[in-house]
C-alpha cells in the first residue's frame, strides 16, 4: 500500500472509531496532547499519521489496535464500546499516575484515601442501584404490597423502596463534604473522621 493510501485508511479508520464512541476531535487530541486540528488533519490523512508513536497514542486513545488502525485487521481487539467506557477508564488512568505535584506527603495521602472511600461507595450504590432498578422502578407486581401498607399508590411505594435503597450513598456522600469542609480548619481531625469512614465500609464488606 502506498503511503498516501495508507495515511487515508489510517485516517477514515481513526474517524470511524471516534465517530462511533461519540468522541470529539478535541477529547483525542487532549489525551495525545496535540492540538485539535492535528487530529482533524490526522483523519483526513493530509499529515503524516504513519509514525509508530503517533499509531501507538492513537491506539491507546481509541482503544484499538495499531494493526486495526492500518487496516490489517478488522478486529478491533477491545471490549471498549461506550463513549462512557473511554472516559471512565482514560480518567482512572490519570488518577493513578497522578503526581503528588505541591502537596506534602499527609496531604497527598489525604486526597489518595477520599478517592478511595468515593469509589468504595460507588461500588455499593452500583449494587443498590441494580437491586432499586430490578425491583421498584416501574414494578406493577409491588401493587398488593402497595396496598396492603396502606400507600396510596404503587408509584409511590416503588419510589420509596428505591430511594431506601440507595439513601446510603447520599448519607456518605453528606459524610464526604463534611469531612472537606472540615479539612482547612482541622487536617488531622478529617484524616481521622475519613479514617473512620473508611474503617465502616471495610466492616460492611
Amino acid at each position: 500500500m502506498k503511503d498516501k493510501d495508507l495515511r487515508k485508511m489510517i485516517g477514515s479508520r481513526i474517524k470511524q472509531r471516534r465517530t462511533e464512541l461519540g468522541l470529539h476531535q478535541k477529547y483525542i487530541a487532549k489525551l495525545m496532547d496535540v492540538n485539535a486540528s492535528t487530529i482533524q488533519r490526522y483523519e483526513a490523512g493530509t499529515i503524516d499519521n504513519t509514525k509508530k508513536l503517533i499509531l501507538e497514542g492513537l491506539a491507546e486513545a481509541l482503544h484499538v489496535s495499531v494493526e486495526w488502525l492500518k487496516g490489517e485487521t478488522d478486529e478491533y481487539e477491545s471490549d471498549v464500546t461506550d463513549k462512557r467506557d473511554i472516559q471512565i477508564r482514560d480518567l482512572m488512568g490519570r488518577l493513578s499516575v497522578t503526581a503528588q505535584n505541591e502537596l506534602n506527603e499527609e496531604q497527598f495521602a489525604f486526597s489518595k484515601d477520599l478517592l478511595i472511600y468515593m469509589l468504595s461507595e460507588y461500588e455499593l450504590f452500583l449494587e443498590s442501584f441494580k437491586f432499586g432498578c430490578t425491583n421498584f422502578l416501574n414494578n406493577e407486581k409491588n401493587k398488593d404490597i402497595a396496598t396492603a401498607m396502606g400507600i396510596d399508590s404503587v408509584k409511590e411505594y416503588n419510589e420509596i423502596g428505591f430511594l431506601r435503597e440507595v439513601n446510603h450513598t447520599a448519607n456518605a456522600y453528606n459524610d464526604i463534604a463534611d469531612v472537606i469542609r472540615l479539612y482547612p480548619k482541622n487536617p488531622d481531625k478529617a484524616g481521622q473522621r475519613l479514617k473512620n469512614l473508611m474503617d465502616t465500609y471495610a466492616d460492611e464488606e
